[in-house]
């Protein structure tokens, strides 16, 4: 197949993270080209043919429509797949002048994201809750985004990770990762934290910073609350600890949640994709302090419960959320795609 795929956001968040893993993982068996801004261009492997292309412009300026469909025409390709809202408007706008079969994939549980999804042929969302925005007329699939792990990398205890950061020994070892933004919800996790006697490290960085650490002084929880800041070794801390908790507000894929449930981590989560698609309603809180508060009670210290109840999650895990589940998924739809009757 000649796939193109197409981005047209920079940076190196979660969805251009999906992009490049999913372009360099199908450039091993198929001919794929992605367009997208220059700067991620040195994450793309070189099997990638890659086309850097100016999006800083309106998806409505008709120049920048006309140099898109000029790179899609000459590549005369079999696929070609947008990622996320700006790149799926652009190509819904060119699709009655594409001949290749078209797709979007949907990557926030938004009820604006699902418009410009109308002229696309097919749709794949990252979880149940972002396609339930798609209009039930439009063929759509639910692929979960997949990780790969190195699990054979050194990992770090329980016993290390107390005494490196100087938490209190002899108690549950809990973890939040993510973005210290609002959406997160580390304030209601920090608070609810006042009357659960564990300990709990928050890796991530971002403009909430000042405002959670005068937030855990104030309540007096600096041996038992410690921010770590941005780490790339998520993995290897989270191999050390007791569960992981996700008190997010709001979330589109949460990557934490699936690289806690391939590493058998036990997880409890707000009422957020992916989480509440596949954890048991027993694992998921309301994003509230009181909330958060009862739930760690109820089971951060009854660890065979908890472990009971992750079983089936952990399984789901192995079979939709690594890396070659979702490419292997993703090529299913192409697929199917190509040998419908148009």
């Amino acid at each position: 197949m000649k796939i193109c795929q197409i981005v047209a956001s920079s940076g190196f968040g979660g969805l251009e993270k999906h992009v490049i893993e999913l372009s360099n993982e199908l450039s091993k068996i198929e001919d794929v080209t992605l367009v997208a801004p220059s700067d991620l261009c040195k994450f793309i492997s070189e099997r990638v043919h890659f086309i850097p292309f100016d999006f800083s412009r309106s998806r409505h300026n008709p120049l920048m429509l006309w140099d898109l469909l000029t790179v899609i025409r000459k590549g005369d390709y079999d696929i070609v797949h947008a990622q996320a809202n700006k790149a799926v408007s652009l190509l819904s706008k060119l699709s009655p002048a594409i001949s290749a079969k078209t797709l979007g994939t949907i990557h926030n549980a938004n009820r604006k994201k699902g418009r410009p999804f109308k002229n696309i042929d097919h749709v794949i969302a990252v979880s149940k809750a972002a396609g339930s925005f798609i209009r039930k007329e439009i063929p759509m699939t639910v692929v979960y985004n997949g990780i790969r792990l190195n699990l054979d990398e050194q990992k770090l205890t329980k016993r290390q990770l107390i005494e490196e950061f100087g938490l209190q020994p002899n108690k549950p070892l809990l973890c939040g990762v993510g973005r210290l933004v609002p959406a997160k919800g580390f304030d209601l996790l920090v608070e609810a934290m006042k009357k659960v006697d564990a300990n709990l490290l928050v890796v991530g960085d971002g403009p909430l910073k000042h405002e959670l650490e005068s937030q855990i002084k104030r309540l007096e929880l600096q041996d038992r609350i410690k921010l770590l800041g941005f780490r790339n070794d998520v993995p290897k801390i989270l191999s050390g600890v007791d569960g992981v908790i996700i008190s997010s507000r709001n979330e589109g894929f949460s990557y934490v949640f699936a690289e806690a449930v391939l590493l058998g981590k036990p997880v409890l989560s707000t009422d957020v994709p992916v989480a509440n698609e596949v954890l048991d309603k027993a694992l998921i809180m309301d994003a509230n302090v009181e909330a958060i508060r009862q739930k760690l009670d109820e089971l951060i210290f009854n660890e065979d419960r908890w472990c009971k109840l992750m079983e089936p999650v952990w399984k789901i895990g192995k079979d939709e959320f690594t890396l070659d589940a979702m490419v292997g998924n993703t090529l299913k739809v192409y697929g199917n795609l190509l040998n419908s009757v148009s």
